[in-house]
């Protein structure tokens, strides 16, 4: 190993030991190499230009969608919808089409669009569709390799706004759950779609959650929401380990947890807010640590950041920040309109459901509001959670996909 290759690496160990959250280690996927929506990037402008951010691109031609785009070095990767027609596309960091195609039916009923982000895995792209439909196709060509149908294999099934669930990968398993009666979650063969495990169902269907990936004594984990509970399988075979109650009124739970050393994160919207859990040594069980009803975030997420938990509420409609070990609410405060929030070079990235993008920072007085503007283009819901990758921050607004540059 050359000694550049060995610092890249010492680097990296560095960046995850620090962050202590999944061990996915995809970087194209959702909410980045965690799905904690913390982005390892430097030397970003720390204050933006009274104008707002530089476009770089846009692409006003989307169907409808609240997906946001994955990136790699040399291309993005989105998916949509338009007369209940399922596209992928892939673009070059020009914003240039390289090619498109459709992977079948899509949502075209309440809020209509794509949902789900795809994951990018050996050049192959991974999808589940709003219908329950897992789709695999090639990163390279667009072409479709192959499909499951999780309602019809798995008793998938589709909630009242349509399956919401963006694929983890690992250990050469890609993880799906159905959220059916007797099946929870499944594992597929990223290669072919064929089943390598199943696991028993738990109490209420699925509920528009994406998985997390953990690791606890060498046993890895995947932890997921259910309408009614929160639960945790055993990664390798998917044996049911745990379940804890996590209710709100319309059983709606979005957010990914959050996980370090031990302890399990989850906040739901409603009114319902946030529990932490703490895992058993073995990993097969969870006690409550503490529940705070405050920081009730619907579906923009929530970051960790040295030992701080920060994001918005939904009913409560402030930005909160809470202490990781006690709940206890350090800061409220409201620098832009409540919605998603991602992590960056010591900032955090506000995307309100007002349209406002928000570059916030937290110090000793609270959480404080560096630089504000207005998305414009685009329609519909702002939804969708931003990305940023080499320097740019890559937003989707329903039809348009957008490109600002955070250079210095």
């Amino acid at each position: 190993m050359n000694i550049q290759m060995e610092r890249t690496w010492v680097l990296v160990f560095s960046f995850c030991m620090l962050t202590g959250m999944s061990i996915a280690q995809i970087g194209s996927q959702w909410r980045g190499i965690n799905r904690d929506g913390i982005y390892n990037e430097s030397n970003l402008l720390k204050e933006w230009p009274e104008e707002g951010l530089k476009l770089l691109w846009s692409y006003n031609d989307l169907g409808s969608g609240h997906s946001s785009p994955i990136i790699t070095d040399d291309r993005i990767f989105i998916p949509d919808q338009k007369d209940s027609i399922g596209y992928a596309y892939a673009f070059d960091l020009d914003g240039n089409v390289i090619w498109k195609t459709t992977y079948g039916a899509e949502w075209n009923e309440d809020y209509p669009g794509s949902r789900s982000t795809f994951t990018l895995y050996k050049n192959k792209l991974y999808l589940l569709s709003a219908y329950s439909v897992a789709v695999c196709l090639d990163a390279t060509t667009g072409n479709k390799i192959w499909e499951v149908d999780l309602k019809k294999n798995f008793g998938s099934v589709i909630p009242k706004f349509g399956k919401v669930e963006s694929p983890l990968i690992f250990d050469d398993k890609i993880i799906f759950t159905p959220g059916g009666d007797s099946i929870a979650m499944v594992a597929l063969n990223p290669a072919n779609g064929a089943t390598i495990w199943e696991s028993v169902g738990v109490e209420g269907n699925g509920s528009f959650c994406s998985p997390q990936l953990i690791e606890l004594a060498g046993k890895k984990i995947v932890v997921n929401s259910f309408a009614n509970v929160i639960a945790g399988f055993d990664a390798q075979s998917g044996e049911f380990l745990w379940k804890y109650p996590q209710t709100n009124k319309y059983s709606i739970h979005s957010n990914t947890p959050l996980y370090k050393n031990g302890y399990l994160y989850s906040t739901t919207g409603s009114g319902a807010g946030g529990i932490m859990l703490k895992l058993s040594e073995d990993g097969r069980s969870v006690t409550k640590v503490w529940q705070d009803s405050l920081l009730d975030n619907q579906m923009g997420g929530a970051v960790l950041y040295n030992s701080m938990i920060v994001g918005s509420g939904h009913d409560n409609k402030s930005w909160y920040v809470l202490d990781w070990e006690t709940g206890e609410v350090k800061f409220k405060s409201k620098p832009i309109g409540i919605g998603v929030v991602i992590f960056a070079d010591d900032h955090f990235y506000g995307y309100s459901d007002k349209g406002e993008l928000g570059l916030m920072k937290l110090t000793d007085e609270g959480l404080e509001l560096v630089s504000k503007m207005k998305i414009t283009l685009g329609s519909d819901q702002h939804w969708s959670h931003p990305v940023i990758r080499n320097g740019v921050l890559y937003l989707r607004h329903g039809d348009t996909l957008m490109a600002y540059s955070l250079k210095q």
